[in-house]
């Protein structure tokens, strides 16, 4: 009886292992990383821009996607996996909260069953001393 519950709770906590470290589909992470570039004001629709998925060296839990004017990294969108919050970490040490990603946002955690991180805890996960909140549309372009 104690053996089936070790391998009963160990099988759950591998489940949810895999489960919480599976890739955000690309086309949901473009989908997302369009919704923030609107947002911001990022003219996604001047050809010079472009949405590109990064592949980082080890996974820290987070699905990254960049935005490129002319091939060089202007913005960068990495989604928690468990939490569903984005944050860059790369330009800024950001935290992005705008309206219409917080169905997106709740999705994850509904399937990852987790709560949100504060902004001290993502920051520390994000390699950040500490996150400025983004809402509001600020790039203003040619």
């Amino acid at each position: 009886m104690l053996l089936r519950l070790t391998l009963t709770i160990l099988l759950s906590a591998m489940q949810a292992t895999s489960r919480l470290s599976t890739p955000i589909p690309p086309t949901q992470l473009n989908d997302i990383a369009t919704i923030l570039a609107h947002d911001e004001g990022w003219p996604l629709g001047n050809p010079d821009y472009t949405l590109d998925p990064m592949t980082p060296v080890a996974d820290d839990g987070f699905d990254s996607i960049g935005i490129y004017k002319q091939a060089h990294l202007v913005r960068m969108y990495s989604v928690d996996r468990t939490t569903g919050q984005i944050v860059d970490f790369m330009r800024g040490c950001q935290v992005f909260r705008f309206p219409d990603l917080a169905h997106f946002e709740q999705r994850i955690r509904a399937q990852t069953k987790a709560a949100p991180l504060t902004d001290q805890q993502l920051a520390k996960k994000a390699g950040c001393p500490k996150l400025t909140v983004v809402n509001t549309r600020w790039v203003k372009t040619q």
